[in-house]
This record gives C-alpha cells, sequence and structure tokens, in this order.
C-alpha cells in the first residue's frame, strides 16, 4: 500500500483481509478439508475420523499461519499414512486421529504453546500481540538491579516498542510519589526490561500498559495476576490509547486460560468483531488511564508515601 500512489490509494476501496481465528481454522478443516481429502484419498469416513481436539493441536502445534494451506497438506498426509494401513493390515477396522497420535503420524510438535505464566510473579506481565499469523501472548519481564539508573531494553524490540518502553518508565516516574516508590530510585538502580523470545523481532507501541505494568510491579515488589493480560498504548501522562488486532488478541488470551484482558476504552466498538466464544469466557476491562489497568492488574495497589520511600515495599 506504501508504493500506490496517495491520490489513487485514495480513490480506492480497502478491504483488509485478517488471518483466520483458530474457531474458523477449526470449522473450515471439519467441514471441507477433511471430507475433501478423504475422497481425493478414497478413504471412507467410516475408516478414518479427526476429532475436535485432535484438530485443534494440528493447527496450534504443526501450522502457524494466516490461512489453512499447510493445515490441508497435514491432513492430506494423514491420510496417506492411513490409507498405507487399510491395504496392508488386514485387521484394520478404523483409525481416529487424536492429540496423542498426532507424533507418530507428523513427528514432534512443531510450535510450542505460549508461556503463559502460571502464578502471581513480581515484573511479569501478560501482554498481547498481533501477528500475521493471529494474535499471540507477549510476556515482558522487568528487573530491577542496584545501579546508576540505567535503562536496558532486550528482546528484538523496534524503535516504535522502545520509544514505548521509554514513555512507560516517564510515566511511572511522575506517579513516584503516589505509587509509594521513592523518587531517587532512578539515581540508585537500574531497569532491565527483556521480551522473551529474544530472537524474534518485535515492534509497534501496544505493549506500552504491559510495561508500564510491569515496571510498576518491579519497583514496588507487588506481583501481578498470572490470569489478566492486557494491551494498549501508553502516553507519558498515563492515557491509554487505542490499538489494533483486538480479535486476533483476544483469541490468543482465551486460548492460554486467560479470564481477564484490559483493553482501551476506545477500542470498546472493536469487541463486536470477537469471536462469541471469547466474549462468554473473557471479561473485558475498558481502561482510560494507567491508573485503572494497576487496579485491575496488580495483587494489590501501593501505598502512597509522601516522603521517601524504600525501593521495594514489603
Amino acid at each position: 500500500a506504501s508504493r500506490i500512489p496517495g491520490p489513487l490509494y485514495d480513490r480506492m476501496d480497502i478491504i483488509e483481509l485478517g488471518s483466520y481465528t483458530l474457531d474458523e481454522k477449526l470449522n473450515i478443516a471439519s467441514k471441507h478439508l477433511v471430507k475433501k481429502q478423504l475422497e481425493k484419498h478414497g478413504i471412507k469416513s467410516s475408516q478414518l475420523k479427526f476429532t475436535k481436539s485432535g484438530l485443534n493441536e494440528l493447527i496450534d502445534g504443526y501450522t502457524r499461519e494466516a490461512g489453512v494451506r499447510n493445515l490441508e497438506r497435514n491432513i492430506a498426509t494423514i491420510c496417506r499414512k492411513v490409507a498405507k494401513l487399510i491395504v496392508s493390515d488386514d485387521d484394520f477396522t478404523r483409525y481416529t486421529v487424536k492429540p496423542d497420535n498426532l507424533e507418530e503420524l507428523l513427528g514432534p510438535r512443531k510450535h510450542s504453546k505460549d508461556n503463559a505464566a502460571k502464578e502471581d510473579t513480581i515484573g511479569l506481565v501478560n501482554g498481547l500481540a498481533w501477528t500475521s499469523v493471529g494474535g499471540e501472548l507477549l510476556p515482558i519481564e522487568v528487573a530491577v538491579m542496584a545501579g546508576t539508573g540505567k535503562i536496558q531494553l532486550t528482546g528484538s524490540l523496534g524503535d516504535v516498542m522502545k520509544e514505548s518502553a521509554n514513555a512507560a518508565m516517564t510515566c511511572i516516574r511522575t506517579r513516584a510519589t503516589s505509587l509509594g516508590i521513592s523518587p531517587k530510585f532512578y539515581e540508585k538502580y537500574d531497569i532491565h526490561l527483556h521480551a522473551p523470545e529474544g530472537a524474534v523481532p518485535k515492534d509497534g507501541p501496544s505493549a506500552g500498559i504491559a510495561m508500564a505494568t510491569a515496571i510498576t510491579s518491579a519497583l514496588c515488589g507487588i506481583p501481578i495476576r498470572h490470569d489478566v493480560a492486557m494491551t494498549g498504548e501508553i502516553t507519558l501522562q498515563g492515557r491509554v490509547l487505542p490499538i489494533g488486532g483486538l480479535k486476533e488478541k483476544s483469541m490468543a488470551a482465551f486460548k492460554n486460560g486467560i479470564k481477564t484482558v484490559i483493553i482501551p476504552a476506545d477500542n470498546v466498538s472493536d469487541l463486536a468483531e470477537v469471536d462469541q466464544v471469547v466474549k462468554e469466557n473473557v471479561e473485558f476491562i475498558p481502561v482510560k488511564r494507567i491508573d485503572s489497568v494497576l487496579e485491575n492488574a496488580l495483587k494489590f495497589m501501593p501505598r502512597p508515601m509522601p516522603q521517601e520511600a524504600p525501593i521495594i515495599q514489603a
């Protein structure tokens, strides 16, 4: 789109084709792809059955794509292996594809599951990211160490994301007293922010509130709820600005067992596009300021201290 001249682009109707969600891929596979490949390989539906959980594992563990081409290729591979069984095994009656036997059909799982935290942890927050193949959980870690006020950002962060991290840091510094943090923490401590997986490039402003929450948690010594995820851009004054890709991000939260998702108030209208199964199982909390984010994400709120306070509160 960037190479289309402005006057021509302005006269076009833009149709955006997003990636399929997990539910959409499951329906396409069960209603169309499986039937197509069974017929193509001369296998009766009574001889080969794909369970719903088997298809889910096939989609999530063996294909990481926006469409369904590789999914169909994997279904075809399974059909060929079962066809061989049919003609070579005289006692063959029926084969059922389940998560337990996918490894013997296709080999080890090719894509690992997202690493959602299993317990409330200080300095570890569940962010949400949009990718070309759907939404993903984006954990962000922050560590505080004795030092000279340096900020270190790692995890293959792009320029926009680095700027967002600095904005989050400034936002929290302006609220230091009300959060019970010593105003001089910036002179005596180093802060290291990391976004695993380190080799995967990441960019964009939508992890702003997640980074601000992780920084606050690390400085105050307060755990972050592990069943909460969030997405939203942060400003220096603590305002939460809207983001894109809410449909895909919410599906990623649902897949990983997240119960609460914090979103910008200006994104409430986008909830109409979110899958019904996600809305039934995930609570969405719209926020306008970082203060509301902290109230919903931290295990408990820090006590304001007008005087100098220790960096870590018990």
